[in-house]
């Protein structure tokens, strides 16, 4: 199930997470991204930063590519297309 809603989250007084769904909207955003995929392969994600001279942190989030969770499904569902193929029964 894909959420379909941007989301804000304030964690601390300083930092303010804010999640962005849509991959357009994230880019829409005029801040440099850093690409957090390399260190967390299970859950690839986007973020850019803003800063304020207060001492506010504003980090935009962008998940990409399935979750662990989608790509498990799409493993055993082409696992047992693969059964079905050789006539074996799909367990339950």
């Amino acid at each position: 199930m894909t959420i379909d809603s941007n989301w804000a989250s304030v964690m601390t007084p300083d930092y303010v997470y804010v999640g962005i769904v849509k991959r357009d909207e994230f880019d829409r955003i005029a801040l440099p991204a850093t690409d957090h995929g390399a260190a967390n392969p299970d859950r690839l994600l986007l973020t850019k930063t803003a800063r304020d001279p207060s001492g506010c942190t504003v980090v935009f989030q962008h998940w990409y590519g399935p979750t662990p969770a989608e790509r498990a499904a799409a493993e055993a569902a082409a696992q047992a297309v693969e059964l079905l193929r050789a006539g074996r029964k799909v367990p339950a």
